[in-house]
Parts: structure tokens; C-alpha cells; sequence
């Protein structure tokens, strides 16, 4: 019995004695939480102030268009109410904000806004443990354009219609994702410049009734991806420089450039 004792007490010394890893345990353990308030289509706080982001999606940001679609549409679902959290890889993002999935009285929150077409599907690894589940609900919210993001609207020429909000089609089949950054500065150009005026409107309406099939076939061919993305990049450079400058400053840029090259060669002919 002694012996015993003497063998317990040199393991327990042992063990104690290895250097181990600092263990973090989650303040926010999977559970139910309360919900405060919606700050996006895509991240809310909790009732103690702490911010949330929904894994594995991508609303769209403050000012784009479907921004406020989707923030109303997670509003609909959980504000005012008790949510369970489920934690997958991460516990927050570089912004300190806690990574969850969300469920409210049955509901996979989370799918539900890509599903109706209020957000993207995104991964972010290594939190990717429904990354299939919400790619196949965005498919079928593209398949039948459902919600803003999908659902294409006409608007009149007086723009007192509902706006196309529609995912830039050739931009996306060319780059691959809706949300990536290419696709993103086009998005945010048709919706602060084109569909702002009665021209821009006019464009918008021909380039949608054509670009979905012309998106379909690019994206079947690499070859068509490539020689798209360089035909692209002149318009999203063009774009980036008026969403930063304006668009009369970036008039005044092009015409004092343009002026300086037809100088320049007109100095070489004589």
C-alpha cells in the first residue's frame, strides 16, 4: 500500500512537472445566448455587447445593394430572441468578433440567409464544417433567383422601381466567386454610378438580359475565364478610380493624361 502511495505520488509529480500548452477555454461555449443588436445582413451582437459574425456566409456590405435587404432579413429572424451558438475552428476573427453558427427555433441560420438569397456562400478555413451544405443552398437560390442577390428587377426609366441587385454575372463566372474583390469593385460602381441615372439604368437593363447565358458559357472554359478577366481589368481599374476620386475628378485625370500624350506625339511628328 506504501508502495503504491509512493508510485501515485511520483506520477502525479511527473505529470505536473511537463511543460504544457496554455489552454484557452471559450468564454462562449456552445449554447443559447441572447440576442442584442443587428449590425448587418451577416453579424449582430450578443445581449453582453459582444460581436458575432455567421460563419461560412457573406452579406452584402453597408451601401451596397441587398445591404439592407439582408440586414432586415436576419432582423426578421432573431432579434428579440434566444439563439444557440455552435462553434466550429476558430473562436473569433481578426476583428475579435466571435465566429458561429446560429440556430433560432429550428432554423440553420446561417443556410437560411444563402438559401433566400441574402448572402453568399463563402469558406474560410478552417471553419468549413457546412462549407458543402451552404454551397448547395446557394446553387439552388441562383437556380430559382431567389432574394435580392439572385432575383433580377427591371428598373423604369423614372428609377422608382426596385433596382437590379442581381450578382455581376460575367465577372463572376470569370473570377469564380461573387464576393471576390474584382467583382466586388464592379458591383459597387453599377449600384453608386450606373443605376443612379437614367442612362446608367438603360446599360444595366441590356447588360442583364444578355450577361446570364454569356456567364454560363465562360465559365465552362478556362481559356474564356482568362481572356475575360483581361478584358475586364481596364473597366475595373476605370471603376476603382472613380469609386476613390469621383467621377469629375477622374474626367479632369483622363483628359489632362489624354492631352498629354496627343502633345507628346504630336512634339515627335515635328
Amino acid at each position: 500500500m506504501h508502495n503504491c502511495f509512493i508510485i501515485i505520488t511520483l506520477f502525479f509529480s511527473i505529470i505536473f512537472s511537463l511543460p504544457f500548452p496554455d489552454i484557452a477555454f471559450a468564454d462562449y461555449p456552445d449554447g443559447y445566448y441572447d440576442v442584442g443588436v443587428i449590425i448587418d445582413g451577416d453579424t449582430f451582437t450578443l445581449s453582453d455587447g459582444k460581436s458575432l459574425r455567421l460563419i461560412g456566409i457573406d452579406a452584402p456590405e453597408s451601401g451596397e445593394a441587398c445591404s439592407i435587404e439582408a440586414t432586415q432579413k436576419l432582423t426578421s429572424l432573431i432579434v428579440g430572441e434566444t439563439v444557440y451558438l455552435e462553434k466550429d475552428i476558430s473562436e473569433t476573427d481578426q476583428y475579435n468578433r466571435l465566429l458561429r453558427y446560429v440556430y433560432v427555433n429550428g432554423i440553420f441560420v446561417n443556410d437560411r440567409l444563402v438559401y433566400n438569397g441574402y448572402a453568399y456562400a463563402v469558406e474560410y478555413p478552417p471553419d468549413i464544417a457546412y462549407a458543402s451544405q451552404l454551397a448547395d443552398a446557394e446553387k439552388d437560390a441562383i437556380d430559382y433567383s431567389r432574394g435580392c442577390l439572385w432575383a433580377t428587377f427591371y428598373p423604369n426609366d423614372d428609377g422608382n422601381s426596385n433596382w437590379i441587385v442581381a450578382s455581376c454575372f460575367i465577372a463572376t463566372a470569370a473570377y469564380g466567386s461573387p464576393i471576390d474583390p474584382h467583382v466586388k469593385i464592379l458591383r459597387k460602381f453599377r449600384d453608386k454610378h450606373l443605376l443612379t441615372n437614367k442612362l446608367g439604368r438603360s446599360f444595366v437593363n441590356i447588360y442583364y438580359s444578355y450577361s446570364p447565358e454569356l456567364a454560363n458559357l465562360i465559365s465552362q472554359y478556362e481559356t474564356l475565364k482568362a481572356f475575360t478577366r483581361l478584358f475586364l481589368l481596364p473597366i475595373i481599374g476605370f471603376s476603382w478610380v472613380i469609386l476613390k476620386l469621383g467621377l469629375a475628378t477622374t474626367i479632369i485625370l483622363i483628359a489632362f493624361f489624354s492631352g498629354g500624350l496627343i502633345h507628346i506625339l504630336w512634339l515627335r511628328k515635328t
